[in-house]
């Protein structure tokens, strides 16, 4: 279909990408938390399919050395700093405005831990913003943690907003009464939720997986229901959309008849 972008979007569809919980940055031993071949696979398809707008779910900056978890443990954080994390982010997230019409930044819990460590340190108001440690957001849209992100009947949030449990796509459809897509939870999982007296009146939910790595040394080899994958789709001038959940197994993933890896 044509391309023609009018108010910010295309007027016969929206194209989206919804990526989440990257988590960049390290652990002990310097060791990896994000899973760099499933974002290149993402980033990839990104270039080829050119969405409207790519909207980063929250916990894109893992920020494990300012976490109140580790305030105690001097050698989880050995090492480990803010603004190298930060710059290593932000070369993709370059990447994938550079792709995309508009890049839309919703604030997770874990970049969350920047602003309180403002708050107990107020001299530091403004430097551990995320606008300010990852500079290609300049001139997009960022959203502090706890807002949403809409476009036609598709609601995009970090996911923190409700406890965690077994059904976590149940808990987001009820929460919101909304189509609600959402990560924070590093699974894949789908609710459907019906009205027995408007059969029109349908409601899904999908958790997101995240691009983090599936085996976090917190867990100390624990199993887990983390996934890999991100959701991307077509949204039309009514607020209908489709939205396409994708999986990634060892940094590959097909869409469109493509397959693309990292």
């Amino acid at each position: 279909m044509p391309n023609q972008y009018v108010s910010g979007y295309n007027i016969y569809m929206t194209k989206f990408v919804y990526l989440t919980d990257l988590h960049w940055g390290y652990g002990v031993g310097r060791k990896p938390v994000h899973n760099l071949k499933a974002l290149n696979a993402v980033e990839n398809f990104v270039e080829d399919f050119k969405p409207d707008v790519v909207i980063l779910g929250g916990d894109m900056l893992d920020c494990s050395m300012l976490s109140h978890w580790n305030k105690d443990s001097r050698r989880d954080v050995e090492g480990l700093r803010i603004l190298n994390d930060a710059r290593e982010l932000d070369k993709h997230i370059a990447r994938l405005k550079a792709s995309c019409k508009e890049l839309v930044y919703i604030i997770g819990n874990h970049e969350a831990w920047l602003d309180q460590l403002e708050d107990k340190y107020p001299g530091l108001d403004g430097l551990l913003s995320v606008q300010h440690l990852l500079p290609s957001l300049a001139g997009c849209k960022v959203i502090e943690q706890g807002g949403s992100h809409h476009i036609g009947k598709l609601w995009f949030i970090h996911g923190d907003q409700f406890s965690g449990g077994e059904h976590v796509a149940k808990k987001a459809v009820e929460a919101y009464g909304r189509n609600v897509r959402f990560g924070h939870f590093h699974t894949a999982q789908v609710h459907t939720k019906f009205s027995a007296l408007d059969a029109s009146d349908i409601k899904t939910g999908i958790a997101v997986p995240g691009l983090c790595k599936r085996n976090p040394s917190y867990g100390r080899g624990s199993p887990n229901r983390w996934t890999n994958g991100f959701l991307w789709g077509y949204i039309y001038p009514n607020g209908h959309f489709n939205d396409y959940l994708t999986l990634i197994v060892d940094g590959k993933f097909m869409a469109e008849g493509k397959e693309y890896k990292g």
